[in-house]
């Protein structure tokens, strides 16, 4: 179920990427500011605690899904820590 949310999320980021005329653009500005976020909160981490592994799924959700991505793993690794 899991998965099938996250391939769903990704075609509705893929479709905005290409309805929104700007595809390479759009797509470029997400890889960018999603991984400039997750490598952010790492460096943040240092003080807080709080360190995503730096891995192909981090890096995959982080470039495909932007901030909202990075956001995502932080909550993950948050609940993850409680339990």
């Amino acid at each position: 179920m899991f998965v099938f949310l996250m391939c769903l999320c990704g075609l509705v980021i893929l479709f905005t990427y290409i309805k929104s005329g700007r595809f390479f653009r759009s797509l470029f500005l997400s890889v960018f500011y999603g991984v400039s976020a997750l490598f952010a909160v790492n460096f943040i981490g240092g003080f807080t605690g709080l360190h995503i592994s730096v891995n192909l799924f981090s890096l995959l959700v982080s470039s495909l899904s932007g901030l909202p991505g990075v956001i995502f793993l932080v909550v993950t690794d948050l609940i993850s820590r409680l339990s």
